[in-house]
């Protein structure tokens, strides 16, 4: 759905990187709230990390693509 929108390819890589940080917090989310009380696992922690991580190069890189693509690109 957000890949074949009419929206710019910044914003479909904002898009991607939200759904990519939403995705990678669901499990420890999940975890934490119907798990028992003694901790989560350091696995879904990792998991969780990795993708915020990602998620973050992704927005930079959809921002600069945004701030290219309204000021830099030819006409």
């Amino acid at each position: 759905m957000v890949l074949h929108s009419k929206s710019p390819r910044g914003i479909k890589i904002i898009a991607l990187s939200l759904m990519l940080v939403l995705a990678s917090a669901a499990p420890i989310m999940l975890y934490s709230l119907f798990g028992p009380d003694d901790g989560g696992p350091v696995f879904l922690g990792w998991l969780f990390a990795v993708g915020a991580v990602l998620a973050h190069v992704g927005f930079l890189i959809g921002i600069l693509l945004v701030i290219w693509d309204l000021h830099f690109a030819k006409k």
